[in-house]
């Protein structure tokens, strides 16, 4: 059996990265391991996408590789890709069970118009499975889209549980943040972090601070090596994981899942804000300390107080650990796609 994986962006760098040591495989979502599962695994990437174009004809080219993209593959018994909003469609025509990973179909669902809502329904309803990172997640899809929901089924994002592992000494007032998705709320965290006798690095993308000022202990960190955020991590004796809550706009609803497995793989205590989709991941006071989205004092009084106390910071990390590597590391991932991918042939 075949399957062939499309990504939203190209993995080849990143798997040379990852045979190489200096790379995590997290977001190749088990493709590494299915040849241990009998699965042969090729990679795709479309043909449109393949060169660098002009602004207007890359947008174009952008939307059309989901039409083109299952004609340009050779022989395949399956597509898993997180492309689900013309592919599977696409797919019908050659007969070919796409399996669609839903990384932010919900808040695209509730921000389309009603005529890309009919075109993305029929989409996902041309999809074999849907595989949702959370029950929350799931249900809403399931309910919005009017879905069938034997064909959407919930199974833990994956996280390279070997590159994040614990390491070393942390730093005792060392915070980190991580995180480029729009639904990250830095705001609260530098009010947060303002009066704390403690230093934070945050580590995202520009555009996610441009209208921040930061206080003097914030330090901001951008584009970095996957070796060196592993070492912030290790440095780190909590990882704060701020957010909006579930009304907010932009990101997506399963925005900082990678941060997070990050984290608690790295056997790391964690304070994260409230969401849905976290509780597929971490139980308040055993695996995180989840507090309320946007609350500035609650945040504060959450990161002291797991700075403060060792013995609960070492039982939030080996909680954390113990919880990565019996249900979210990539053999695990890879151990339930695989009969997944053999239902739909």
């Amino acid at each position: 059996m075949k399957a062939t994986f499309i990504y939203l962006n190209s993995r080849r760098g990143l798997i040379d990265g990852v045979r190489r040591g200096e790379e995590p495989d997290s977001s190749l979502y088990g493709a590494l391991q299915l040849p241990e599962h009998g699965i042969d695994v090729g990679f795709h990437d479309p043909l449109l996408t393949r060169r660098d174009l002009p602004a207007p004809l890359a947008r174009v080219a952008w939307n059309l590789r989901e039409l083109s993209a299952p004609f340009e593959l050779g022989r395949t018994d399956v597509v898993f890709t997180p492309l689900a909003a013309l592919l599977p469609l696409s797919a019908r025509v050659r007969r070919l069970p796409v399996v669609a990973m839903n990384f932010g179909l919900n808040l695209i669902w509730r921000r389309a118009s009603p005529a890309r809502r009919a075109l993305l329904g029929a989409s996902l309803r041309s999809a074999a499975r849907i595989v949702c990172l959370g029950e929350s997640q799931r249900i809403e899809l399931v309910e919005s889209a009017d879905l069938d929901p034997e064909r959407v089924v919930t199974m833990h994002v994956p996280i390279d549980a070997e590159f994040f592992r614990p390491q070393g000494e942390a730093d005792d007032r060392a915070v980190l943040a991580v995180g480029k998705d729009l639904a990250r709320d830095y705001a609260t965290l530098a009010g947060a972090m303002g009066p704390l006798d403690a230093e934070a690095t945050v580590v995202a993308h520009p555009r996610n601070v441009e209208r921040l000022e930061l206080p003097s202990n914030v330090t901001f960190r951008s584009g970095l090596p996957s070796t060196e955020l592993r070492e912030l991590y290790a440095r780190a004796a909590c990882v704060v994981l701020p957010q909006h809550d579930e009304t907010f706009a932009f990101g997506s609803e399963g925005g900082g899942l990678t941060a997070l497995l990050e984290a608690m793989a790295m056997g790391k205590a964690i304070v994260a804000s409230e969401r849905a989709v976290l509780h597929d991941y971490v139980d308040d006071g055993v695996e995180a300390v989840v507090v309320p989205p946007g609350d500035e004092t609650a945040l504060r009084a959450a990161v002291e107080r797991v700075l403060g106390d060792r013995e609960l910071a070492r039982s939030l990390g080996a909680a954390a650990r113990a919880r990565v590597e019996r249900s979210c590391a990539s053999p695990v991932f890879a151990a339930e796609l695989a009969p997944l991918l053999r239902s739909v042939i």
